[in-house]
């Protein structure tokens, strides 16, 4: 499904909604309007519209930096990769260059397996990746100090991306709630439905301003769908770090 139909679909039924409200509203409630109809009503309109503004307003930033976590996340792991692969200079040529080779085949893989990642299938080959690096540090043995506190500090920055490897498939496979979705989609329903029963005496105002406001409130709803899902959709993070490191790795063979 594409994201523009899901903004036409957020919006365009909000708006559908309001205007269809607005106009069956007004016939049943004209009969019914007396002095001090919207002195009593917009007391309540306006509390209500400021608890669902909290709770809309709250879920909004809450996704943003969800999505915002996610993709620093992912960045934090490309970027590591680089210092990684660094260390692996001074280590024993043989163990630097069985090093080198595994990590850019974990770096390849992961850009490799991107799609797959998107639709929640497991990277299998850069799991191997990782397996096999951990496999060849066991086997070095440092023969200097200096060669010793470097792989101490290789095991601690390694163990640093593995970590937010997994915290990159937790962020994949989270969404919002569905509690949460019945509570701002339920709101924005009863908020908009609450002007159905304010009163103007001209038709159209009444549906413009309705209509303006279920825009917006459609419009939130889409950047939260959106923002719920990093890795999915037209604010999908992109492999775009990993592929930044491997021009990197390129640059450290040639000894930049």
């Amino acid at each position: 499904m594409s994201a523009i139909f899901i903004a036409i679909l957020f919006v365009a039924g909000a708006v559908l909604f309001a205007v269809v409200g607005v106009l069956i509203g007004r016939k049943f409630v004209r009969p019914h309007v007396a002095e001090g109809h919207n002195d009593v009503l917009v007391p309540l309109f306006l509390t209500v519209g400021v608890i669902y503004a909290v709770l809309l307003g709250f879920t909004v930033v809450a996704e943003w930096e969800f999505y915002d976590a996610a993709k620093t996340n992912t960045a934090e792991e490309a970027a590591l990769l680089v210092p990684l692969y660094r260390q692996t200079r001074v280590m024993a040529e043989n163990k630097g260059d069985e090093m080198r080779h595994q990590i850019r085949e974990y770096a390849e893989h992961v850009v490799q397996g991107w799609e797959g990642f998107r639709k929640g299938d497991r990277n299998t080959a850069a799991g191997q990746d990782v397996n096999e690096i951990f496999a060849v540090f066991g086997t070095m043995a440092p023969a200097t100090k200096p060669r010793e506190l470097i792989a101490a500090e290789f095991l601690r920055t390694f163990s640093m991306i593995v970590f937010d490897r997994n915290k990159r498939y937790v962020h994949a496979s989270e969404s919002l709630n569905t509690v949460m979705w019945v509570g701002i989609i339920g709101g924005a329903l009863v908020t908009i439905g609450f002007t159905f029963l304010l009163f103007m005496e001209r038709t159209w105002p009444h549906v413009l301003g309705v209509s303006l406001m279920a825009a917006l409130i459609g419009l939130l709803l889409f950047i939260v769908a959106m923002l719920s899902r990093p890795f999915q959709g037209p604010l999908a993070i992109e492999p775009h770090p990993f592929e930044q490191s491997l021009k990197v790795f390129d640059q450290v063979d040639q000894g930049q």
